[in-house]
């Protein structure tokens, strides 16, 4: 019987595979000095480090809560893992610190994107690659069969996101902010996943989970009624023979320069 963080962690990594062969299209080899900003709870971290046995990686996160977990999902590798609590936008590194660099789904949530990923340019030597992976709201998912509860949930959470100070459009300007900041030799790809049947819920669940709905609620961005009709009309999508859920995430790579 699978556990609530095995679920979490089966999530974070519905896209990996297809993650992880851009990011080694980009130049992400195993030996490098690797930054992982806004590392979050250390899932991403974890399969990094066990993909790349030479590798040290080090981890900036903002939430101390996010730290202690990521302490644990690391602690197979906690030799070759730095975990610490800080700003992305102001990173306790001198230059060349670093060969590459990676925000995964983190530029959604920040006011000046910009601004972190010229700060991520700073620390890594001339020549060394950051990479960019966020949602473009606009490519976001497809459901089979239609699902308009969903529809009208996800453009809610849009509306909170923004009035927190964050963009679910950033996607589609993460090669423009990496070329704001400095980056050279820019370019991107946009990478597809689909979920088998056994994985639509879970693939349901990761964009509009228990969590999402709550803030939801808890904003007053929709109402007990509205997230009651959302549950009842994904109760019934998830008897349909042919239910399927295709997600997409954007990637982009810049350089820095000599």
């Amino acid at each position: 019987m699978s556990t609530p963080s095995d679920d979490f962690s089966a999530r974070v990594l519905l896209a990996w595979p297809e993650e992880m062969r851009v990011l080694r299209r980009f130049g992400l080899r195993d030996g490098l000095r690797l930054l992982d900003l806004g590392s979050g709870p250390g899932v991403v971290a974890a399969e990094l480090l066990r993909a790349l046995p030479g590798t040290v990686l080090v981890g900036v996160e903002s939430n101390g809560h996010n730290i202690s977990m990521a302490q644990g999902a690391t602690e197979a590798v906690a030799a070759r893992a730095r975990l610490l609590q800080g700003d992305v936008a102001h990173l306790p590194f001198r230059p060349r610190s670093f060969d590459f660099a990676m925000a995964r789904l983190l530029f959604q949530y920040l006011p000046h994107p910009a601004d972190t990923a010229r700060e991520a340019l700073r620390v890594l030597r001339p020549g060394g690659r950051l990479v960019l992976t966020d949602v473009d709201r606009e490519l976001t998912f497809a459901v089979h069969p239609e699902l308009p509860e969903l529809d009208a949930l996800i453009d809610r959470y849009d509306a909170w996101h923004r009035e927190r100070g964050g963009d679910r459009g950033v996607g589609a300007r993460l090669k423009d902010l990496l070329r704001e900041a400095g980056a050279e030799r820019v370019e991107g790809e946009t990478i597809r996943f689909e979920s088998q049947h056994k994985t639509a819920e879970l693939f349901l669940e990761s964009l509009m989970g228990t969590s999402r709905m709550r803030d939801l609620r808890d904003s007053g961005h929709a109402s007990p009624s509205e997230i009651d009709a959302f549950v009842a009309a994904r109760a019934q999508w998830l008897l349909a023979p042919g239910r399927a859920v295709t997600r997409y995430l954007r990637m982009a790579c810049g350089t820095r320069a000599p």
